[in-house]
């Protein structure tokens, strides 16, 4: 467990059952108190720490899969399969 800074500020925040549980169900699957995955998430999302671009994260899943040997080849498939009468 990390300590939070020492200028911190207190933060009392009212949620809803379900939102709970689900947030206890996480912290306990990283193995993280609430408060400090509710920190993380309000970091990443407030701060933008490692908060992933979503077109930058597609872009680079494209480029890793791009390089395999059956992308190629489902391509060349669907190229070979695919009815492309009357598309200019």
């Amino acid at each position: 467990m990390s300590a939070p800074e020492k200028s911190a500020s207190l933060l009392t925040v009212r949620i809803g059952a379900e939102l709970a549980r689900s947030l206890a169900r996480e912290a306990r699957r990283r193995r993280k108190t609430k408060s400090e995955l509710a920190r993380e998430i309000l970091t990443a999302n407030l701060v933008g720490e490692g908060a992933p671009d979503p077109a930058a994260e597609a872009r680079r899943q494209s480029l890793l899969v791009s390089h395999r040997r059956s992308e190629k080849e489902t391509l060349a498939f669907l190229e070979s399969a695919a009815d492309v009468r009357g598309w200019k």
